[in-house]
């Protein structure tokens, strides 16, 4: 097994139509029943003893404010989801800006492909007295392989592992998880993260919602942390 590692310091609708239907349905009984209420309450009153004009006036005001608050209910809910629209648009017209540059983002997944060995990338916050990598199958979350690294510096690591397992076999083609340990020489752990690095080749919408492609595999907008303009060769 051969493994190439190299330190750098610088890293870093759901629209629910029925249930919106329902409220719609209830709003409104509600409405008409209070109003059925007051004319049946005048109607069947007793003539000797009328209800006060005070107490008349008080009970259409609370119909009043019902028709109100039902109004404002039904802004605020379609103001809700125009917002909701132009916040999709301009998280759709950022992920179009982001093709053809290279992205590091938040990640750890490897593509595991024959006569390619895969390159794993990740930055740990201070340096350590121990660290390892540990690799698992995507599919099954089996562990497959764990790469012994040592003692290694704060910053950003990569290397290159040559797609084999624990027992020097080449592992069939597919998807991979890799998850980076460190421990300092008190064996307290070490905050790391994996990432992937490459050049953003297209957008794929799930759901309405935009993720980058980034060598083959799905990005999400927000785990982007840097942004380079791909340099062209003169």
């Amino acid at each position: 097994m051969s493994v190439e590692a190299t330190n750098n310091q610088a890293a870093e609708f759901f629209t629910q139509t029925s249930g919106e239907k329902s409220v719609q349905d209830r709003n409104a009984l509600a409405k008409d029943d209070f109003l059925k209420l007051l004319v049946a309450q005048l109607q069947n009153q007793d003539p000797m003893n009328p209800a006060s004009n005070q107490e008349f006036a008080s009970q259409l005001a609370q119909f009043s404010s019902l028709e109100q608050l039902q109004q404002m209910s039904s802004y605020l809910q379609e103001s809700v989801e125009a917002n909701r629209l132009l916040g999709q648009t301009i998280e759709n017209e950022v992920a179009n800006s982001y093709i053809g540059k290279d992205v590091r983002a938040v990640g750890n997944v490897l593509q595991l492909i024959d006569g390619e060995d895969p390159v794993i990338r990740f930055h740990q916050d201070q340096a350590s007295a121990d660290t390892k990598v540990r690799i698992y199958d995507g599919l099954s979350g089996s562990w497959v392989h764990t790469l012994e690294l040592g003692a290694r510096p704060a910053g950003a690591m990569e290397l290159v592992w040559d797609g084999k397992d624990a027992s020097g076999e080449r592992l069939p083609e597919g998807y991979y998880i890799f998850n980076a340990e460190a421990t300092d020489y008190e064996n307290y752990a070490i905050d790391t993260v994996g990432y992937v690095h490459g050049s953003v080749t297209g957008v794929r919408y799930v759901d309405g919602v935009a993720r980058l492609l980034v060598d083959e595999q799905e990005v999400a907008l927000e785990d982007v942390f840097d942004v380079v303009e791909r340099q062209t060769e003169q």
